[in-house]
């Protein structure tokens, strides 16, 4: 059941969702700057996705909360297999593109689910 939150305003109440948590936690790691980065540049998509996983669970055991994936914008095609990768995993609650200006279709920041 999502949390409410009450604002100051008299009767004003938002929800608070999964998704919309798990974009706060990629919101501050865009800001902060302080997301575990793996940097794929240079890889074969194969290799790279390989290491995104190794890292990923890395992280994930670490009990790291957001991490920062630079593919680079290249063609498109080590952005297309993350992407692809993130989207059967388990461990992953949320995956999207970063909204800096400087990082967009070049950086991909996922939101790992919490250990139990």
């Amino acid at each position: 059941m999502p949390k409410l939150w009450k604002h100051a305003r008299k009767g004003s109440t938002t929800i608070d969702t999964p998704a919309s948590i798990a974009e706060s936690k990629i919101f501050g790691a865009e800001l902060s700057g302080n997301a575990p980065i793996i940097d794929l540049h240079g890889l074969l998509t194969e290799a790279g996705v390989h290491d995104l996983d190794l890292f990923m669970h890395s992280a994930f055991m670490r009990g790291d909360d957001v991490i920062k994936v630079i593919h680079g914008r290249g063609t498109g095609k080590m952005r297309e297999a993350v992407h692809a990768f993130l989207s059967t995993q388990a461990l992953v609650e949320m995956f999207r593109d970063s909204h800096n200006t400087t990082e967009m279709s070049g950086v991909t920041y996922v939101v790992l689910k919490k250990r139990e």
